[in-house]
């Protein structure tokens, strides 16, 4: 059971990152039973989790975690699946996608991030507990700056402004997620 300490400063970077895993985990899931016109919805939802998720795993958790583990190998695993990952996402959101390609894509999409889960929760999380890093204060970083990426990537899908959209996305490697991008199109690809 958790100290009233850790309640209060919520959850280590482990247990963050696994609710994480579990909430994409849960939107695959929503997109399997979902019809055409959610499923138009849930994706974007789903590549902007997947993004944001990345993007905090890439800029503060793997590098932590690949000084103290020193396993070079399953940082480079990790470092490729997310690659992997990206180009699933640019392929839902170049624009026009029928619904049979998108729920194609989203399986293969959801095969990949369940490899990948699988590989960080079975392999990298264990090492990682064995190290020294303050697991509280990394959960705590890594929650802010999921926070100020959200709002960022929100911000950015409600603003008519191309440059405010080309800083977020230089500055946070979110490309797609703007204008040009599935997110801001209906099911027909028409801007709403």
């Amino acid at each position: 059971m958790p100290s009233r300490k850790q309640d209060k400063a919520g959850p280590d970077a482990l247990q963050f990152l696994k609710q994480e895993h579990e909430t994409v985990r849960r939107m695959f899931e929503e997109f399997e039973k979902a019809g055409d016109d959610r499923r138009f919805e849930l994706a974007p939802e789903i590549c902007q989790a997947l993004t944001v998720h990345a993007a905090i795993e890439e800029e503060i958790f793997y590098p932590r975690v690949g000084e103290a583990i020193a396993a070079e190998d399953l940082m480079l695993e990790a470092e490729i699946e997310h690659d992997t990952v990206q180009q699933l996402i640019e392929c839902i959101q170049e624009g026009e996608i029928d619904e049979t390609r998108l729920t194609a894509v989203i399986k293969v999409l959801r095969e990949y991030v369940d490899h990948h889960v699988n590989e960080e929760q079975r392999r990298m999380f264990p090492r990682v507990k064995r190290t020294e890093l303050d697991l509280m204060a990394l959960g705590a970083e890594l929650q802010a700056r999921k926070q100020e990426l959200e709002t960022e990537l929100g911000n950015a899908m409600t603003d008519e402004s191309p440059a405010d959209v080309d800083e977020i996305e230089t500055d946070y490697e979110i490309a797609g997620q703007s204008r040009g991008g599935m997110a801001a199109r209906g099911p027909s690809g028409d801007d709403d």
